[in-house]
């Protein structure tokens, strides 16, 4: 299994790492269950729920794909990152889910419990400006 990125633009620099940058997060494969909809093969992510993930912009439930910062604790739902994709800071970029994710293992690494806020995922940036 793997996790999509987001990349609004050619990189500055590459994501070179010799190891897995997330573990696995995601509860059963990213795409639709049983047959693929060939006419429509991104419907699947419409009947997606992700019940306890909070759109910082919005402030619902994210339905649908699940946008998170690679570099800080911002979370979007695919609404709200459509409606202004440059709101965001620009050398930042997304992760995006796709299917359910094991909140268990998304809490530790997303330092959910650290009263000073999440790490980044990438230490270094990928974009300079």
């Amino acid at each position: 299994m793997h996790i999509f990125f987001k990349l609004p633009r050619p990189m500055d620099r590459p994501i070179e790492s010799q190891f897995a940058i997330l573990p696995i997060l995601y509860r059963q494969p990213a795409g639709p269950a049983g047959r693929l909809n060939s006419a429509h093969p991104k419907a699947y992510v419409t009947t997606l729920y992700h019940n306890v993930a909070l759109c910082d912009h919005c402030m619902d439930r994210i339905k649908g794909v699940w946008f998170r910062c690679v570099y800080c604790a911002k979370d979007l739902c695919d609404v709200c990152e459509n409606l202004n994709p440059h709101a965001h800071d620009r050398t930042h970029f997304f992760y995006v889910f796709k299917a359910p994710v094991d909140m268990q293992v998304f809490r530790i690494v997303a330092e959910l419990d650290n009263l000073e806020g999440s790490l980044p995922v990438l230490k270094y940036p990928v974009y300079y400006s």
